[in-house]
């Protein structure tokens, strides 16, 4: 499985075994660049304090909650899970 976060033209490949892999991963990225800049979205700044990171290591649930939150509250970071035909080419 893939997933990709797109994000200020500075795409992220997340290759993983299954969905839930790639999800995890995507979390794990999200917190790391929290933890860099204090926020993952300039057009919704506070995103993180109304939406927690979930725990990478949580119930998938959360983690697709999450990220349902976040597509719906901004446009960038993007991120989706990649069906295996998907062909990315930059």
């Amino acid at each position: 499985m893939y997933g990709l976060i797109d994000w200020d033209d500075a795409p992220i490949l997340i290759v993983g075994s299954s969905d839930q892999a790639v999800k995890r991963e995507a979390i794990r990225i999200f917190a790391h660049t929290l933890a860099d800049t204090g926020s993952l979205t300039e057009d919704a700044p506070d995103f993180t304090d109304r939406y927690p990171l979930p725990d990478p290591d949580g119930p998938i649930t959360a983690i697709d909650d999450w990220l349902t939150q976040l597509r719906q509250a901004t446009a960038i970071p993007w991120f989706a899970v990649l069906d295996d035909e998907v062909v990315i080419a930059r």
